[in-house]
């Protein structure tokens, strides 16, 4: 099977290549640092399956899975990611994500994973699985729709989850401190939240944004 994989790091890159480069029948033939950059560069039949990391810079993963299901290339997703946290998780099973993977995984276990979506299967790691089951008896409420958020915008958010201040965002952006202000309130607005916690909160449910 042909792999297109999507991640920013180029350690994790190598990583991710030397995994696949000892499985049988898999091998990868394409990568790309960003989701733009996957779709720019994604052709028809140049891969059977998408393994794409959650967060990127520019689109994130869940948007890129979004934008994968309107986009003609038929690309079933498998996602290889670090993030656990319940929202992530159903935020991209709900993108279309057929499978979610997280990165501490040993050989066999990617040679399972990859074989089972051959056969149509959708592998998760154990404890992923184990949360979907746990949430039968204790569901998650849905998200409420919102409005999708700017390339700014997010990179706003994610510094602000980061702890910095307006005026500390600003500086990293080379914006004012009141520039930062207005685009927060375009933001809540947006998410129909008050305030940076539960914009942060929101944000990452419809994984417009991922925290560690």
């Amino acid at each position: 099977m042909k792999i297109a994989l999507i991640e920013d790091h180029p350690d994790l890159r190598q990583t991710f290549s030397d995994l696949v480069a000892v499985l049988r029948g898999h091998r990868l033939v394409a990568s790309f640092s960003s989701a733009e950059a996957a779709q720019a560069g994604l052709r028809p039949r140049m891969a059977d399956i998408a393994v794409v990391d959650l967060d990127l810079p520019g689109a994130s993963g869940v948007e890129f899975i979004r934008w994968l299901q309107v986009s003609g290339l038929g690309l079933p997703v498998v996602v290889w990611t670090i993030h656990e946290g319940r929202d992530v998780v159903y935020a991209a099973l709900k993108a279309g994500a057929v499978g979610y993977l997280v990165k501490a995984i040993e050989p066999h276990e990617m040679q399972a994973a990859l074989d089972e979506i051959q056969a149509g299967g959708a592998p998760m790691s154990p404890r992923i699985a184990r949360r979907l089951l746990q949430d039968l008896v204790d569901p998650v409420p849905p998200v409420e729709p919102a409005q999708g958020l700017s390339n700014r915008e997010r990179e706003i958010l994610r510094y602000i989850g980061q702890g910095l201040s307006h005026k500390e965002v600003g500086s990293t952006l080379g914006i004012s401190p009141g520039t930062v202000h207005a685009h927060l309130n375009h933001i809540y607005k947006k998410l129909h939240v008050v305030g940076r916690t539960q914009a942060l909160t929101r944000a990452e449910q419809l994984g417009l944004i991922v925290r560690g």
